[in-house]
């Protein structure tokens, strides 16, 4: 799949997510740029909406840096596509805390043994992952989800292989663009 039709499928995705769950956009506290416009200003609840991100590549590359891992494209379409407020399994993505889902389910440990924690699962128990071996070949790059307990039993200094935490992951999706639409099913 080209970086294109990347982009155009994890917009679909966004469009189709929200219009399934729109009945549950409402929170406490959204950003005033993210607000619907529906309802009274004065509720402490509000409807919230999507709005296109102005995420940069600098931005993105920054995160990356911090973070020690570079993303793979399917991410950074993610990341750079719409401003969001799901919650897992998407990963929230706000105005005012973007990177909040990478940064959330983030893990060291997943990182050195070559998976990159994007998001926790519906219920907040599994981290889930973007299984890295397969790259450059995104499509080939599976989504899989560990049991946050089992990195208890780990020391983040220690050198561990991946072959130890890859006993422990289930394989979630055949890849990134499969994951999402798995979502909307």
């Amino acid at each position: 799949m080209t970086t294109e039709e990347q982009k155009q499928s994890i917009k679909d995705f966004f469009e189709k997510y929200y219009k399934k769950h729109e009945k549950f956009a409402v929170l406490p506290d959204v950003p005033t740029e993210m607000l619907a416009g529906e309802g009274d200003p004065e509720e402490e609840w509000q409807k919230w909406k999507l709005i296109p991100s102005t995420i940069s590549d600098e931005d993105i590359t920054k995160l990356e840096n911090g973070l020690g891992v570079a993303f793979p494209n399917c991410l950074k379409s993610f990341l750079t596509t719409y401003f969001h407020l799901f919650d897992n399994p998407v990963g929230r993505h706000s105005v005012d805390d973007p990177f909040r889902g990478v940064k959330d389910a983030w893990n060291p440990l997943l990182v050195k043994a070559g998976y990159l924690p994007f998001t926790w699962d519906k219920d907040g128990y599994y981290i889930r992952c973007i299984d890295l071996a397969g790259m450059p070949d995104e499509d080939r790059c599976q989504i899989c989800q560990i049991d946050h307990e089992v990195l208890f039993d780990f020391d983040e200094d220690q050198v561990i292989g991946r072959e130890e935490i890859e006993a422990n992951m289930d394989v979630v999706a055949d890849n990134f663009i499969k994951y999402l639409e798995d979502l909307l099913l």
